[in-house]
């Protein structure tokens, strides 16, 4: 009996020897992946985000809100449905639909992702402006575009009022 414990305990550990290389290979895959494919700062710039340590909870709330109407908003735009109850009545009723909307402010890229880099709240807290880049790719090319939108609080939510507003007190 403790000769056969023995040969299964040799056979097992003949088994993690030849497996042991392949699991390495692939955490070595992993880790190469990771270092090629992470995204590199080139300037400090950019990643310099304004201080919020003097926010309110509500203000961080308003701000948050907001942000969460612009990622509806981007992907409303993107399946050409639902992009109208992201827009305050004065916009809704400058644009005849989605499509018109598109074609106008954004053209006819496939957005990635977008990153706010700055933003203000007045002190009502009605009324939110970010700017933002908006990764983008067009005809093959990626593009990185600042832009910036202006928010008021209308309806029990947040609404765009303004298109690429870039006049931050």
């Amino acid at each position: 009996m403790l000769r056969v414990l023995k040969m299964l305990t040799m056979a097992a550990m003949a088994i993690a020897w030849t497996a042991a290389p392949a699991a390495g290979q692939d955490a070595i895959g992993r880790a190469f992946s990771e270092a090629l494919f992470k995204e590199q700062q080139i300037s400090r710039s950019v990643r310099e985000h304004p201080d919020v340590s003097g926010l309110e909870k509500a203000e961080m709330n308003a701000v948050l809100q907001a942000r969460d109407s612009l990622t509806g908003f981007f992907a409303a735009l993107k399946d050409g449905a639902g992009v109208k109850g992201f827009l305050s009545p004065v916009l809704t009723s400058r644009y005849s639909d989605a499509n018109a909307l598109r074609r106008e402010r954004f053209g006819a890229e496939t957005y990635l992702s977008y990153e706010i880099f700055d933003f203000r709240i007045n002190e009502a807290m009605s009324q939110v402006k970010f700017r933002y880049f908006l990764a983008e790719r067009d005809q093959g090319k990626a593009l990185i575009r600042q832009r910036a939108v202006t928010f008021e609080q209308a309806g029990g939510g947040w609404k765009i009022s303004e298109f690429d507003n870039f006049d931050f007190d």
